[in-house]
């Protein structure tokens, strides 16, 4: 659908000047800084997203906005991470950004999978909200917002927007500029991550008139992690090793906006690690290398009663790696091997308070940047925030 231009500058006009005479939501611009963060999982529900076969969107974005928030609470345990949903529900887009607004949360991060009648559009793009003249970036802006029918009270709720209207996309695509510079640097910190970490083509940064960006009064983008309907992109998309290589790209690129935004604080770049998918074959090299070893503890049924401690982990491997190997640096022989979840990981100290444990990363990232405390009780691990409660 193209928008006449007539109707696209008169609007432009008379909303630019409503937006620049009051700030978004009625609320003043927050100042930099990232301590809350809101990951949402687009679709959900009876909701599905766009599909291929027995993949749903709303499965592979719940998987890598879940792995996401995981990486976040790791490695920034001051950091607070909110899910817009944990589970196959559907949200309205007005409560996901609204969570985000009570909050009072400084950035926000809406999670895509795209999908095209040809299979030769592939590629990852992040789009913040704003108007685009572009056809395309519209298209693909209205097929978002028009999951509002799914909502029984869309007309009042979303009072002013018409699914399928441009006029109205283009006015309430102009109600969030308040944050666009930050949300088009995050934006674009996303893609650059992307282009490195994954071998996806680079679709750009983009703006349109999302609804559920548009909600939120803060920084915000909405990434698209490929093509669901390319068959290079669909094995990324769909797979565990796909997926975790396009978390860790989201997270390397939340650390860098982090330490921009606030002038502060070290950058961590998380290396690429490969996931073994499961299958029979995994399962029985991790069982048999169990069996032949003296050296490892298996966490796997290990009982949770215990004291608390933290551990400083600095690898974790689908395969054994001798205690001693100098990719342990000057902590070769003195790492503790554990295995969890039929992963070989291993780790540095043991200390019983999350603030020693804090003191002891600084110490090892020194040496081994990517390292981060893990919190355990007994030999299991558990979630750092419950070992503080518990301290």
């Amino acid at each position: 659908m193209k928008v006449p231009k007539p109707i696209f500058f008169a609007v432009s006009c008379v909303v630019g000047f409503f937006v620049l005479a009051r700030p978004v939501w009625g609320q003043s611009v927050r100042t930099a800084g990232v301590n809350k963060v809101v990951i949402d999982a687009g679709h959900g529900g009876n909701d599905p997203g766009t599909h291929y076969g027995q993949f749903k969107e709303k499965d592979i974005n719940l998987a890598v906005a879940l792995r996401l928030g995981r990486l976040i609470e790791e490695n920034y345990p001051d950091v607070s991470v909110i899910y817009t949903r944990k589970t196959d529900v559907f949200v309205p887009l007005a409560d996901r950004a609204d969570k985000a607004n009570k909050a009072s949360a400084n950035l926000f991060i809406s999670i895509h999978v795209n999908g095209a009648k040809s299979s030769q559009a592939s590629g990852t793009e992040t789009f913040v909200m704003g108007v685009s003249k572009a056809q395309q970036n519209l298209e693909i802006a209205m097929k978002e917002n028009d999951v509002i029918v799914y909502e029984e009270d869309y007309k009042t709720r979303y009072q002013g927007y018409t699914p399928g209207s441009a006029e109205s996309f283009i006015i309430f695509s102009l109600m969030q500029y308040s944050y666009q510079g930050q949300s088009l640097n995050l934006a674009s910190i996303v893609q650059k991550h992307y282009t490195q970490n994954l071998s996806l083509g680079n679709r750009g940064v983009k703006q349109a008139g999302f609804l559920v960006l548009w909600y939120a009064a803060m920084p915000s983008i909405l990434t698209e992690l490929g093509f669901i309907s390319n068959p290079q992109d669909r094995k990324i998309l769909t797979t565990k090793n796909g997926q975790e290589k396009l978390a860790r790209s989201l997270f390397n690129a939340f650390s860098e906006y982090k330490v921009n935004s606030e002038g502060k604080g070290r950058l961590i770049v998380l290396p690429e690690e490969t996931v073994e998918e499961e299958s029979a074959s995994a399962s029985t090299e991790v069982t048999a290398s169990k069996s032949a070893s003296t050296d490892e503890v298996s966490t796997d049924g290990a009982s949770t009663s215990g004291p608390i401690c933290y551990r400083i982990q600095v690898m974790s491997s689908p395969r054994k790696v001798p205690r001693n190997s100098s990719r342990f640096g000057i902590y070769r022989g003195e790492v503790k091997e554990l295995v969890i979840d039929g992963r070989y990981k291993y780790f540095v100290g043991e200390v019983a308070s999350y603030e020693e444990a804090l003191s002891l990363q600084s110490k090892v990232r020194k040496q081994i940047r990517d390292a981060f405390v893990v919190a355990f009780q007994g030999e299991r691990t558990i979630n750092l925030q419950e070992a503080r409660r518990l301290e």
